[in-house]
C-alpha cells in the first residue's frame, strides 16, 4: 500500500466531486450544505471534557491528538497492539473504505491520526478496548482514522465513544473506521455518538467477515447538529454472521442520517439488523437500510427492521428498509414502522398512582430497551443506560 499514492488519489476525488447535494439520491434527505459553507481553521487546544474510562486500555484524543497523557496503552495482553495509525503501517489501509464519498475522500486525504488494533491469531481480549475523541476546539476540523484487524479466532470489544463540550462550540468529526474479522474471530464493536449540539458528525464504517466470525455494531446517537452513520459490511467466508443495532435520541432541529449496507457475497451467513429513533420538538432522522443477496448467497438468513417513535407533531422519519436478493434459497425480512406512545397505556400507567412524566420516560425506555438488551459488554450497557436516563429526563420534563 503506498500511503502517499492513497492520500493523492482521495484529495483528487474530494476536490474533483465535491460534497453530495440532495439531488444524490443517497443523500436526498439530508443537506450538507452547511458543512460545505463552513471554513474549518480553528487552532488545536487540548480538551476539558471529563469522560469515564469502560476499561483499563483507553486510548485519548483530545482535538484530533492521540493524547498519550491521559491514554493508558501499557500493560497490554501478549498479542495485542495498539497504537497511533501514524506509527503502524497496515497493508489493508484504504483497502475498504476506498474514497465512496466526499467524507470518505477528505478523511483518507487529511486524516491526522487515529488508532490501530491488531489481536494476533487466537488472541482473547476479555475486557473493552475504550476510544475518547473529545473535541470542543471551535472551528477546527477532525479527520481521524481507525483500524481494527481481528485474526483468527481472536475476540475483541472496542467502543469508540465522540464527546463533545457542554457548549455548543461548532466543530466537523469526519471519521472512517474499518475493520477485519478474521476466520472464526469476533469483534463486539459499539459506537457512542454525543458531540456538541453545534457539531457536525459523519463517520463510516466498514466491516470485512470471514468465515464463521461474527461482527457486531451498536450505534448509539445522541449529539451533533447535523450527521451521518454510513454501516457497511460484506461477508466473505461462509457461517459469517452480523449483527447491527442502533439507537438514535434526537430533539430540537438535530437531524441525523443512518445508510446501512450488508452484503451477503456467500452462502449460509446471516445478518441482522434492528435501528431504533425517538424523536422530539423538531428533530429528522433518516434511515436507509440495504440487504444485498448475491446470487451465489444461498441459505442466507437477512432481518432489518427500523422503528421509531415520535414525541412531538413536528418529529421527522424518513425511512427506506431495502432487500435486493438474487438467490432463491434465502429467509429474508424487513420492516418499518413510525408511531406514538401508546395513550391507553399512559393512563394505565396513572391508574396506578404514576404521575404523567414518569409513565412517559418508562413507555419511552422500554421502547429504548429491546435494542440496549443486545448490548453485551457490561460497563458500556452501564455507561449507555445512564446516558439514555439523561436523555429521556430532559425530553420528560
Amino acid at each position: 500500500m503506498d500511503l502517499k499514492l492513497l492520500r493523492d488519489r482521495a484529495e483528487n476525488a474530494f476536490r474533483e466531486n465535491g460534497f453530495p447535494t440532495s439531488r444524490d439520491e443517497l443523500w436526498r434527505f439530508t443537506d450538507v450544505s452547511p458543512v460545505a459553507a463552513a471554513a474549518f481553521d480553528g487552532a488545536w487546544k487540548p480538551a476539558d471534557i471529563p469522560f469515564v474510562p469502560l476499561g483499563s486500555v483507553v486510548a485519548v484524543f483530545e482535538n484530533g491528538k492521540l493524547s498519550l497523557e491521559k491514554s493508558n496503552l501499557d500493560g497490554l495482553p501478549a498479542g495485542l497492539h495498539v497504537g497511533s495509525i501514524m506509527d503502524q503501517a497496515d497493508e489493508r489501509l484504504g483497502s475498504l473504505a476506498d474514497a465512496q464519498s466526499a467524507f470518505v475522500s477528505a478523511n483518507t486525504a487529511y486524516f491526522s491520526d487515529g488508532l490501530h488494533i491488531q489481536a494476533d491469531d487466537g488472541v482473547q481480549v476479555d475486557e473493552p478496548i475504550h476510544l475518547v475523541f473529545l473535541a470542543d476546539a471551535d472551528g477546527m476540523a477532525f479527520h481521524v482514522r481507525n483500524l481494527i484487524s481481528c485474526g483468527a479466532g481472536s475476540k475483541l470489544t472496542v467502543v469508540e465513544e465522540y464527546i463533545g463540550g457542554a457548549d455548543d462550540s461548532a466543530y466537523w468529526t469526519n471519521a472512517v473506521t474499518e475493520v477485519f474479522v478474521g476466520d472464526e474471530g469476533t469483534v463486539d464493536h459499539y459506537k457512542v455518538q454525543r458531540e456538541s449540539g453545534g457539531a457536525f458528525h459523519f463517520q463510516t464504517i466498514e466491516a470485512s467477515v470471514g468465515a464463521n466470525a461474527v461482527f457486531s455494531n451498536h450505534a448509539i446517537t445522541i449529539g451533533s447538529r447535523l450527521g451521518r452513520n454510513d454501516i457497511r459490511g460484506k461477508l466473505t467466508g461462509e457461517g459469517g454472521e452480523a449483527v447491527c443495532n442502533g439507537l438514535y435520541l434526537l430533539k430540537d432541529r438535530q437531524l441525523f442520517d443512518t445508510h446501512m449496507f450488508m452484503d451477503h457475497a456467500v452462502p449460509q451467513c446471516n445478518s441482522h439488523e434492528l435501528y431504533k429513533g425517538i424523536l422530539d420538538e423538531k428533530a429528522r432522522a433518516v434511515f436507509c437500510g440495504r440487504i444485498l443477496v448475491q446470487q451465489d448467497a444461498q441459505q442466507t438468513d437477512a432481518v432489518q427492521s427500523n422503528k421509531n417513535l415520535l414525541l412531538s407533531r413536528g418529529a421527522k422519519v424518513n425511512t427506506l428498509p431495502q432487500l435486493e436478493i438474487y438467490a432463491d434459497d434465502v429467509k429474508c425480512t424487513h420492516g418499518a414502522t413510525v408511531g406514538e406512545l401508546d395513550e391507553q397505556a399512559l393512563y394505565y400507567l396513572q391508574t396506578r398512582g404514576i404521575d404523567p412524566a414518569a409513565g412517559h420516560a418508562m413507555l419511552t425506555f422500554a421502547f429504548a430497551n429491546e435494542v440496549l438488551d443486545e448490548v453485551k459488554c457490561r460497563p458500556a450497557k452501564a455507561h449507555i443506560e445512564k446516558l439514555v436516563h439523561e436523555w429521556l429526563d430532559q425530553v420528560s420534563a
